[in-house]
């Protein structure tokens, strides 16, 4: 949504959350849309950071800190986190989140100035675990891999080989199991198309190092990091709110932890990625993170990630909105439709070490939290040249 007016990206964004099921925000964005106190608070945020998100979490985060307001009796998640049933109330909750916003100023510009949304779904790593069991790089000659994580906020995604995955064939309920059977963190994702599409779990590649780079990385084992991590899920998803506080919870006692590093996604990428494991293949992820930059930085940040390849090979893979990710070199699904590039498209490059890369590949088509999963069977990359645009 970068470059859309205020007014419009909040109710784009209660439109799109309404179709999740997220009703409480969606009545709220609509309240804000047409309240101009609420969009001046919002301007108060940096240029880069004015999207409903971060209003949301802001609110969120005080609620969740105790902040004595009829406003927390419209969020489970509160409830859920103060040990209190959940009853909620008949009224509108728009015009009681107004209340709440002018009553609560001050605090919300400070949290508005400093804090950052962060886009730490775990969900998404039941995409991420069958891309990485799908990779085959002849030219490793063996070698285990790094994985580096943009945008990755606190780096739960990086954790995925902690947790524990149920696939579930959507027609008849067959089940894939993979991961760690004895995590704190389930992760069930309904299979679209054949569980046999999958690619097997059984070796999944060997990580060497991991790491992480997000503009203001948050730290999953504090109190405040913790907190500003679950502001950020929406209130009325309570499954998605637990299984959050779990991998917080996996976080905190995993060591070793992995390396996070503040800096820009693409101007710092090839300093932070010389840390990462040098002369081992690395593998480039990012999971919705690019549609907060324009479409001529997505096309940099392709260009980025391609130069790293100049002395190991890297793998490329990103899940993105289409829609929101102009500048990425996305290729169509392969079974197109009036919705079908509105999901989540995860995407494979590879840019081998002084070679020609690879074409894209849509490895796969997947709900933006990760809650069902569509594999296309694998088909055999053919060596084309990425443009400097981002585009084949």
């Amino acid at each position: 949504m970068t470059g859309v007016e205020l007014p419009e990206q909040f109710r784009e964004f209660a439109a799109s959350v309404e179709r999740d099921g997220a009703m409480t925000y969606a009545a709220i964005c609509r309240q804000v849309a047409d309240d101009p106190g609420l969009l001046a608070l919002m301007g108060e945020a940096p240029p880069d950071q004015r999207r409903p998100n971060l209003l949301l979490a802001a609110v969120h985060y005080l609620l969740l800190g105790g902040t004595d307001h009829e406003l927390a009796r419209y969020y489970d998640t509160v409830a859920l986190a103060f040990g209190r049933p959940f009853a909620p109330p008949a009224a509108d909750v728009g015009p009681v989140f107004s209340r709440f916003c002018l009553e609560h100023r001050p605090a919300l510009l400070d949290l508005l100035a400093t804090r950052r949304t962060q886009t730490n779904e775990v969900g998404r790593c039941a995409a991420l675990l069958p891309a990485l069991c799908a990779i085959t790089a002849p030219d490793t000659n063996g070698l285990p891999m790094a994985l580096l994580d943009l945008g990755t906020s606190a780096g739960l995604n990086l954790l995925f080989d902690h947790f524990h995955y149920l696939y579930r064939q959507r027609s008849d309920g067959t089940i894939e199991e993979a991961g760690d059977p004895t995590s704190g963190v389930t992760l069930e994702c309904a299979v679209r198309g054949e569980l046999a599409d999958l690619p097997p779990f059984d070796h999944p590649p060997a990580l060497v190092a991991r790491a992480g780079l997000d503009a203001s990385p948050v730290d999953p084992t504090t109190e405040d990091g913790g907190r500003w991590l679950l502001a950020c899920a929406w209130p009325d998803q309570v499954e998605r709110f637990e299984r959050l506080r779990a991998a917080i919870d996996v976080a905190r006692v995993t060591l070793p932890r992995p390396t996070l590093h503040p800096g820009d996604m693409v101007d710092d990428l090839a300093a932070v990625a010389a840390t990462v494991a040098p002369g081992h293949p690395l593998v480039v992820f990012h999971s919705w993170v690019a549609a907060y930059l324009t479409e001529d930085r997505q096309r940099e940040l392709v260009d980025a990630v391609a130069a790293l390849a100049a002395d190991r090979p890297v793998h490329y893979l990103y899940a993105e909105a289409f829609a929101e990710t102009p500048g990425l070199p996305t290729p169509p699904s392969p079974e197109p439709g009036p919705t079908s590039d509105l999901a989540t498209a995860l995407v494979y490059l590879h840019f081998p070490v002084a070679g020609r890369p690879s074409s894209p590949i849509r490895l796969a088509d997947l709900h933006p939290h990760g809650r069902w999963l569509r594999w296309w069977p694998p088909r055999r990359p053919e060596a084309r040249d990425v443009t400097p645009s981002g585009r084949v």
